[in-house]
């Protein structure tokens, strides 16, 4: 078991999202991250909030020297939030929301209005993988982006650059920066959020220390670097949603006999923090059996538990967060990851690191600032 590092909802993504919301004069949903207020004490024509996905500090430490500009440039260390995972993660930092208040618990939820477990990031069903005509996540957890709140508001300018939001055409990392440069220019005050899929794509398929993840965290930390020495009178925010961990094992539940005959419902969320929905009959063997086979990489609790430790947040719960819990969370504290394959359906994607437990190495992400006119 590796040392818990539980979420900090008060020096984390959620606090930095809400420090960029107070700096344009919009609503705060929670407190504020001071080491990034301290540099907004200047005013800037262009601020830029770049997230590179799954860029954790451990990532950044194995990969990059000292020297590195994205190293050079960091100020501090921060949490995500839990799960430490896109889907919950990002969200936070697009909405200034913990996980608990904008429902987004991970990366397929069960919806009882469509019978099925969903991924609402690519609408499509987990376990069988075909496509939903419907579209979850715009139906029932459609949240307003840090751009469109301040947009709103009426007084700056704000945008969004990412292949999925803010109708730019970006697919490369060359394009996300080509396109911040581009619209930090004129004197209009502005800000800019971003968003790109690497480190986490590379280090799924290759692990976290491959020297195909050292070759794009380079890649990265050059082309960040080239952008920022073209951005004037601009504070350049840089962090990541989670970090990843090296997989020991991919164990399969449904083999477990003890365990699946348990069920009432095929397991959720994620992987390395997974929700089960349990019958009521049997509970006390689901546990038992749980903690006699995970109890050295799992931390198993009740949904209540989990909840009242504080683990998705505070603030308003999300309509349907709850019931995304189902009766226990499962969450991971070693290398080993749970999945499960209903009859009948897809194979489970294969990954080298993942992401979503109580590690440091998913948890800590970095906080990196870089004034242009500094």
């Amino acid at each position: 078991m590796n040392k818990i590092c539980k979420p900090d909802y008060k020096n984390g993504l959620v606090n930095l999202a809400n420090s960029v919301l107070q700096y344009f004069e919009c609503p705060i949903h929670h407190s504020t991250l001071p080491a990034l207020d301290d540099f907004l004490q200047k005013d800037y024509q262009t601020v830029v909030l770049l997230v590179l996905d799954g860029m954790g500090v451990d990532m950044l430490e194995h990969n990059l020297s000292e020297k590195s500009f994205l190293r050079r440039h960091m100020v501090r260390e921060i949490s995500s939030v839990f799960p430490p995972t896109t889907t919950a993660a990002t969200t936070s930092i697009y909405t200034g929301l913990t996980p608990q208040e904008h429902g987004w618990a991970g990366w397929q939820c069960y919806f009882k209005e469509y019978g099925r477990n969903i991924e609402p990031f690519l609408r499509r069903d987990y376990y069988t993988g075909k496509s939903l005509d419907a579209d979850v996540g715009k139906e029932f957890l459609n949240h307003k982006k840090l751009f469109e709140q301040i947009s709103e508001q009426g007084k700056y300018k704000a945008y969004g650059v990412a292949r999925f939001f803010g109708g730019y055409n970006v697919q490369t990392m060359s394009d996300v920066c080509n396109k911040i440069v581009e619209l930090s220019k004129g004197e209009d005050k502005k800000f800019i959020l971003a968003y790109y899929k690497e480190p986490d794509a590379t280090m799924h398929r290759t692990g976290c220390y491959s020297e195909k993840t050292k070759t794009k965290i380079k890649s990265l930390d050059r082309h960040v670097e080239a952008m920022a020495q073209e951005l004037k009178n601009a504070l350049l925010i840089v962090t990541a949603d989670h970090g990843l961990i090296d997989i020991s094992e991919d164990v399969r539940l449904e083999k477990i006999k003890e365990i699946d005959e348990c069920l009432r419902l095929p397991p959720a969320i994620e992987p390395r923090a997974v929700a089960f929905y349990v019958k009521e009959n049997k509970k006390e063997q689901f546990v038992k059996e749980f903690n006699k086979r995970f109890g050295q990489d799992f931390i198993l609790l009740s949904s209540e538990e989990y909840l009242r430790q504080g683990y998705a947040g505070k603030g308003k719960m999300h309509d349907k967060f709850r019931e995304f819990l189902g009766d226990y969370m499962a969450l991971a504290t070693g290398s080993r990851i749970l999945q499960y394959q209903i009859e009948g359906g897809i194979d489970s994607v294969k990954f080298k690191a993942h992401h979503a437990g109580l590690t440091k190495k998913e948890m800590i992400v970095p906080l990196i600032i870089y004034d242009s006119d500094k």
